[in-house]
């Protein structure tokens, strides 16, 4: 990977050097609402379901060849999806498992660099496919969460059910629990409308997906599915006690992406 990364980076600055002396550049702005969502690496969460996001760029092709670009710019979008989780709680009444469901709210600034192929101009319409990489930095991280008991201790450390209904919903910081980075595989296809010269309306979806977990002193316990936890047994106290694993995965996005080109 070290010696492969600085060869792809020389690559995309010797196409970008040749495209200003071939085929020049195009710059363009755009919309990206998104459906974004969660995906476990492991069993300490679960999904519970997609959330809808907004995004925006700026769009800048390299053209080294009339039909094919090397595509970057500045994406600017939030992603995150829902998920629940167990984790510890100790208060008046002792030793507690709250149940948790958060909805993410992660705000990326990010540079993408992309390879596209264009068809020929088909009655005025261009029809186009991309793929590559991107390079995200998160800005912002915070999300809302609400919490009901599912587990409490008694004196001789034995766990029993409680049943509570979800409390209200509470805005909460995600700052420390999210890493700064997210390198993410990006795929999409898409069209260009033509209405004059080189201006066009452009309409595609993308699929943005980070590669590498996200999360980082995010301590939760093990489940095997979402209302049922995982449990050891300790033999230096004798006991049933749940597991504790750092929370591992990810987030993804399909974007609609309406914009000019020029």
């Amino acid at each position: 990977m070290k010696t492969f990364l600085p060869q792809f980076l020389l690559m995309a600055l010797f196409l970008w050097v040749n495209s200003a002396s071939s085929q020049g550049f195009r710059l363009g702005l755009n919309l990206a609402p998104n459906v974004s969502f969660s995906d476990a690496r492991e069993l300490t969460h679960h999904p519970n379901g997609a959330l809808m996001h907004f995004g925006y760029g700026f769009i800048f092709d390299a053209m080294f060849t009339e039909n094919y670009a090397v595509g970057t710019g500045i994406n600017v979008f939030y992603a995150g999806g829902s998920m629940q989780y167990f984790e510890e709680h100790i208060g008046p009444e002792g030793r507690m498992i709250n149940q948790v469901e958060l909805d993410q709210r992660l705000q990326y600034v990010e540079i993408p660099l992309t390879f596209k192929m264009r068809t020929k101009e088909i009655g005025y319409v261009t029809y186009y496919g991309q793929f590559g990489v991107g390079l995200g930095l998160n800005v912002r991280a915070e999300g809302t969460r609400s919490m009901a008991g599912f587990a409490q201790a008694d004196s001789t450390g034995i766990w029993t059910s409680v049943s509570n209904e979800m409390g209200p919903a509470e805005a909460v910081s995600l700052v420390d629990q999210t890493l700064l980075f997210r390198p993410s595989f990006i795929i999409g296809l898409g069209m260009e409308r033509r209405f004059t010269g080189t201006t066009a309306l452009a309409i595609g979806l993308r699929y943005n997906m980070a590669m590498r977990n996200q999360y980082q002193a995010f301590p939760v316990y093990q489940s095997t599915s979402s209302d049922q936890l995982l449990f050891e047994f300790d033999e230096a106290t004798g006991e049933e006690l749940p597991v504790t694993r750092e929370m591992l995965g990810k987030t993804g996005q399909i974007e609609l992406c309406v914009g000019l080109m020029f």
